[in-house]
C-alpha cells in the first residue's frame, strides 16, 4: 500500500503568505510602470496639441474650403500625434508631427514640419493626406499672410459655401 503525501510543515505553511506579497509587489511594480507610460503619452500630446505648429495646422484645416468639402466639418485631430519636437537652449525649435484628421465624412493625416527662428515660425511642410492618398497643401501661402486670413470664413461671408452644420460658427 502506498504512503500517503506528508502534511505540510510549519516552513511551507509559513511560505504561502510571503509568495503573495511577492506577487502583491509585482503587481504593484507593473501598475507603477503602466500608469508612468501612460501618463508620459498624455503629457507628449498635450505638448503637440497646444505647440504652436499643430494650432496654426489645425486652423488652416479648418479654414480650407476643399479640406472641408471632403471631411467635413467639425475636424478633430487625433488624441496621440506621432513625431518629435525639438526645443534648443538658443531658442530654436524644430517640430515634425503626423496626426489623423477626422470629419463626419471623411479622415485624413495631417503632415506638419516647421522650424522657429528668432520666435518666428516657419513651415515649409504643411498638408493633409487624403482619403484617396492626395495631398492638399496648406502651404500655399506665406505664414504671414496665411496667419491673417481663413478662406473658409471669407467664401461663407461672400455667400459662396454653405453654412456651418448645425449653426456651428465657422
Amino acid at each position: 500500500m502506498p504512503q500517503p503525501p506528508p502534511l505540510p510543515t510549519a516552513r511551507s505553511a509559513r511560505a504561502r503568505p510571503a509568495c503573495w506579497l511577492v506577487s502583491l509587489g509585482i503587481a504593484v511594480v507593473a501598475l507603477a510602470l503602466a500608469a508612468s507610460v501612460v501618463w508620459a503619452i498624455n503629457r507628449w500630446s498635450e505638448a503637440a496639441h497646444a505647440s504652436a505648429p499643430m494650432r496654426e495646422a489645425m486652423r488652416r484645416s479648418s479654414c480650407s474650403v476643399e479640406l472641408v468639402a471632403v471631411l467635413g466639418e467639425p475636424l478633430r485631430a487625433d488624441r496621440v500625434p506621432y513625431g518629435q519636437i525639438h526645443q534648443r537652449d538658443d531658442g530654436h525649435s524644430l517640430i515634425d508631427l503626423r496626426v489623423g484628421l477626422h470629419g463626419p465624412q471623411a479622415s485624413g493625416t495631417l503632415h506638419v514640419r516647421g522650424h522657429r527662428h528668432d520666435g518666428r515660425w516657419d513651415y515649409p511642410v504643411m498638408y493633409v493626406l487624403l482619403p484617396d492618398e492626395r495631398p492638399h497643401d496648406l502651404t500655399e501661402l506665406d505664414d504671414a499672410e496665411a496667419a491673417q486670413r481663413c478662406a473658409l470664413q471669407a467664401c461663407r461671408e461672400e455667400g459662396r459655401c454653405p453654412a456651418p452644420p448645425n449653426g456651428l460658427a465657422a
